[in-house]
């Protein structure tokens, strides 16, 4: 599985997560999205490598803009 994040500008409300989430659905390969309205970020799980054009042209589909990509979360040590 890869798992991939994006910057999404312009989401405010659970309806403009469920467009964006719908619309990057439909791109082939993508199995899962979870979007963060409040991070403008979205975490995209696809079986096969996404180009980030298409997750971006899914974006723009949706009536959004795609942003810079979203820095990684830190490290979580391990024990």
């Amino acid at each position: 599985m890869i798992e991939t994040r994006h910057t999404v500008l312009g989401m405010v409300c659970s309806h403009c997560a469920d467009i964006v989430g719908e619309e990057i659905g439909r791109v082939p390969g993508v199995t899962d999205v979870r979007v963060d309205i409040a991070a403008e970020t979205v975490v995209v799980r696809a079986d096969r490598p996404v180009p980030r054009a298409h997750i971006h042209a899914a974006v723009e589909e949706a009536g959004y803009t795609p942003g810079p990509p979203p820095p990684e979360p830190p490290a979580t040590p391990r024990s």
